[in-house]
């Protein structure tokens, strides 16, 4: 096996056994990989305490000749991200971005610049202020980030919004405060092209809008 070391956010948690689980990582280097945990769930695993949602790690995995299941051999935490936690509302926003970066990629096929755009949103999500924009703004960089970049046919008040986000940083995008109607806009707008590239509607989306403000 061929030892990779690389920088990951985890998208998705799986138990396989009593000890052991699979977990799904966004990586800069590699993109999405699976890697199994063995004895992760035991209580003197040295695994314990550094993987679980939105966990950003460093990781040294071995990888397989044989599937796509790499085996994790070590595991160091740099941002467990606790403030994500701390209400229903975070947690949904978290858990959408991350699902979006699952649904809209193949497995191991690197996106730099996604895995730059979801980290800065899940690190900007700990703040309070500017969740909305935030989330549109990540929506608008993962589609750029998979080469499905929106070019909207009107010049419609809400694509004016669409683009301003779309071109500005994640600085820029917590400073932005969009009305009601702006956010309802954009939303329709993006979501009906988003799930029309998907081909499906993020799981997640129904916990977001029942928890986010508009």
């Amino acid at each position: 096996m061929d030892t990779e070391r690389t920088e990951a956010i985890v998208l998705r948690l799986h138990p396989v056994t009593e000890s052991s689980l699979i977990v799904t990582w966004f990586t800069r280097e590699f993109g999405k990989l699976k890697t199994m945990a063995k004895g992760a769930r035991r209580p003197k695993s040295p695994f314990r305490g550094k993987i679980d949602l939105f966990y950003h790690d460093e990781i040294l995995f071995l990888r397989s000749k044989r599937s796509d299941l790499h085996l994790l051999h070590d595991c160091f935490l740099e941002n467990p991200r606790q403030k994500l936690r701390d209400s229903v509302e975070t947690l949904a926003a978290a858990s959408y971005v991350s699902e979006l970066a699952d649904l809209a990629t193949e497995p191991e096929d690197p996106h730099t610049k996604l895995f730059d755009a979801l980290t800065t949103t899940l690190d900007a999500l700990e703040i309070q202020r500017g969740r909305a924009a935030v989330i549109i703004w990540f929506e608008l960089q993962l589609l750029a980030a998979v080469g499905w970049a929106p070019k909207w046919e009107s010049r419609a008040a809400v694509t004016r919004v669409l683009d301003s986000l779309a071109a500005t940083s994640i600085e820029g995008a917590r400073r932005v405060r969009l009305s009601e109607e702006q956010v309802r806009n954009a939303r329709r707008l993006l979501w009906q092209f988003l799930d029309a590239q998907l081909g499906r509607t993020p799981r997640s989306r129904t916990l977001l809008v029942e928890n986010l403000p508009r």
